[in-house]
């Protein structure tokens, strides 16, 4: 007995335990040997069902932040990016919360037609972002309190795109603009 409170002793003190804690803790210490077989089953079963218990909320909470984490990434990819899509249904469920939310996304597309002319991208994800534009403000101009200066940062920004776009797509860009002075 005096053995086995000198060898836990020893044990608490190399865990890390000062004099105080081991002191309250060597009594404790000293009653697990004492568990009989039975009540050490069923304190590993309680710790088991409990581990067992808590593994889907860990795994479940696990996803949704890296699902958050994917669509706050997913927010500054480019339309070249294999993230967009994320970016588009993110972008969709928001203005289905809130519509207005419509005119950030608008003037987000006009931009990004801007940078993908610049960075001399495809024509067709050029167009595709366009084509995106368009819808987006197209939607957008029919809500009762569309903001127009929204509109004029999208127009400036697609006819500087246009200014150094490729004859198809600055014909694209301009077609899109006067459809959307039309309407």
């Amino acid at each position: 007995m005096r053995d086995t409170r000198s060898q836990l002793r020893k044990e608490l003190h190399q865990a890390g335990a000062n004099a105080a804690e081991v002191d309250e803790l060597l009594p404790i210490a000293s009653q697990l040997s004492r568990l009989s077989p039975q009540q050490a089953r069923s304190a590993k079963s309680s710790t088991f069902h409990l581990v067992r218990l808590l593994r889907p909320v860990v795994f479940t909470a696990s996803g949704l932040a890296l699902g958050m984490l994917l669509i706050i990434i997913s927010q500054v990819a480019s339309p070249t990016s294999i993230l967009y899509p994320v970016q588009k249904i993110s972008d969709g469920v928001a203005i289905d919360v809130h519509p207005q939310y419509r005119a950030t996304v608008m003037m987000k597309r006009a931009q990004q037609v801007n940078q993908l002319v610049s960075e001399h991208a495809s024509s067709k994800k050029v167009l595709a972002t366009l084509a995106d534009y368009t819808a987006e403000a197209s939607a957008y101009r029919s809500m009762p309190h569309a903001n127009y200066s929204a509109f004029e940062f999208c127009k400036t920004n697609l006819e500087q795109a246009a200014a150094s776009a490729s004859p198809e797509i600055k014909h694209a860009i301009s077609s899109s603009l006067q459809s959307l002075e039309t309407t």
